[in-house]
């Protein structure tokens, strides 16, 4: 039989050995994910020391930092009026396609998470379709019905498609965390005379403020970076956004790869700070939402 004193030592060889393997685990993964963190970081930090490098350094050596510091490529684009037309494009585009998406994707998914009507599960069923079909299969579609009705080439052009395919995916999130709302929150408003537009507006709108910035902030990002349908769709230069924009850096045979760097420094700004201002809402969306839906 084995006495105390070895089954002391056996359970202090056992808890060394799973304190090791704990160790071992715990440095692999942070290791693998410092490596993935870095895959993700660098590209920016490359972008950002090519874009103040002079354009024959840059092609001698892509990846060594900059031996001579230049801003001539800001000051050449911030020197331009096309960019601060671009920027109020992409701007115009973004936000007021994104806050109708917003407001109608709210209204829509709350009827649908508090209410049982005829047609309703084909309603949900047809907005969780737009989940699957692919956006980009429909440029030829979007080109030939908006060529008809006269809608091409103006500066609300962008706002339909945009707001379409962005219904999809707010309605589902929005609708998931709306359920996850006790409907006695409801009851209770009605009860003290409140109506349906006061109590969506008073009480169920806030307290679905971290699922609906998380859906904002994404359809702003999903708007801004959208290049395909504001290619095919405009045509007019004074319409062009941002990613349209940025196409002017490439000519027939050669890229002015340094300035294109510098440009895309410039246009990502606006929308990574507002991603560090607003992440914190964003992941509590997510988290809130996957836990109560």
């Amino acid at each position: 039989m084995i006495d105390a004193n070895q089954q002391a030592k056996v359970s202090t060889k056992e808890l060394k050995r799973r304190g090791f393997y704990n160790l071992i685990a715990s440095v692999g993964m942070n290791g693998f994910l410092i490596l993935f963190a870095i895959t993700a970081i660098y590209p920016l930090i490359w972008l950002a020391y090519n874009s103040v490098k002079p354009a024959p350094e840059f092609a001698r050596d892509i990846f060594g930092l900059p031996a001579h510091v230049t801003f001539e490529n800001y000051e050449s684009i911030l020197g331009q009026s096309t960019v601060y037309r671009a920027l109020f494009n992409s701007l115009f585009a973004s936000i007021i396609a994104t806050t109708i998406t917003v407001f109608m994707a709210f209204v829509i998914a709350y009827f649908l998470a508090r209410y049982r009507f005829p047609g309703r599960n084909a309603l949900y069923a047809f907005f969780l379709f737009g989940l699957l079909v692919p956006i980009h299969g429909l440029l030829v579609p979007v080109f030939v019905q908006f060529k008809d009705v006269g809608l091409l080439n103006n500066q609300f052009t962008l706002l339909p498609p945009y707001i379409a395919f962005g219904m999809s995916t707010s309605i589902f999130l929005i609708e998931s965390y709306i359920r996850s709302i006790p409907p006695e929150m409801e009851e209770a408003a009605f009860i003290d005379g409140a109506n349906l537009p006061t109590t969506l507006v008073l009480i169920i709108f806030p307290m679905c403020r971290p699922i609906i910035a998380t859906v904002g902030i994404l359809g702003f990002l999903a708007n801004w970076n959208e290049f395909p349908f504001a290619l095919i769709l405009l045509r007019d230069e004074q319409l062009k956004t941002i990613p349209l924009w940025l196409n002017t850096f490439k000519g027939q045979y050669t890229v002015n790869y340094t300035g294109l760097m510098a440009a895309m420094i410039i246009v990502s700004l606006p929308v990574i700070i507002v991603y560090l201002i607003f992440r914190d809402r964003i992941i509590e969306g997510f988290i809130a939402g996957a836990i109560k839906a």
